[in-house]
């Protein structure tokens, strides 16, 4: 009888210090998949900046924002960011699938990037690479990956970018394949 006593009172303590420290990791795991969780889910959304004198900078639509306050980054599904010149026209869309804006208007954007030159008689039409940084207000761009550079008569192969959109300088940092066209 006292042995089983024993085993009796042994068995309640373990199961009361199983009881005791089971809700704190049920708690732990609650607060890390709240962390991994996003503050704010929008769909189709249209974002609108503007400069200090009340013209329009950047446009951005996305067709899912994904905001986490906690980690400091929001992410953007199919998105399309429209950068506006200093004449306030429509200059250049930047365009992915995904696309991660941070505090400090660093976007990365990742998978089928593509910049697409909006305004009439440019040199440079269309910029295709697999991953980008731009970074606002300034509207300087680059990328480490492959590039491919579609212009009137030309197109260019190399592998990375840097460029600064709003003055129109552009540097490719490895020269891989110049084509010209001969267009009548």
């Amino acid at each position: 009888m006292r042995k089983f006593l024993v085993l009796s009172v042994c068995a309640l303590v373990m199961f009361a210090a199983y009881l005791w420290f089971r809700p704190q990791d049920a708690l732990t795991d609650i607060q890390a998949d709240r962390e991994f969780q996003p503050d704010y889910i929008a769909e189709n959304v249209t974002l609108r900046i503007y400069d200090k004198d009340g013209y329009i900078a950047d446009h951005v639509r996305a067709s899912k924002l994904e905001h986490f306050e906690q980690l400091g980054f929001t992410q953007f599904a199919a998105p399309r960011y429209t950068l506006f010149n200093a004449e306030h026209m429509p200059a250049w869309e930047i365009s992915s699938l995904h696309a991660v804006w941070f505090p400090e208007d660093k976007i990365i954007l990742e998978q089928q990037v593509v910049l697409q030159n909006l305004l009439a008689n440019e040199l440079i039409k269309q910029i295709d690479t697999e991953s980008l940084q731009l970074l606002l207000p300034e509207k300087k761009i680059q990328t480490h990956e492959a590039v491919a550079i579609t212009g009137q008569g030309f197109s260019i192969k190399g592998i990375g970018l840097e460029a600064r959109l709003a003055d129109k300088h552009l540097l490719l940092n490895r020269h891989l394949e110049t084509i010209y066209h001969n267009e009548q």
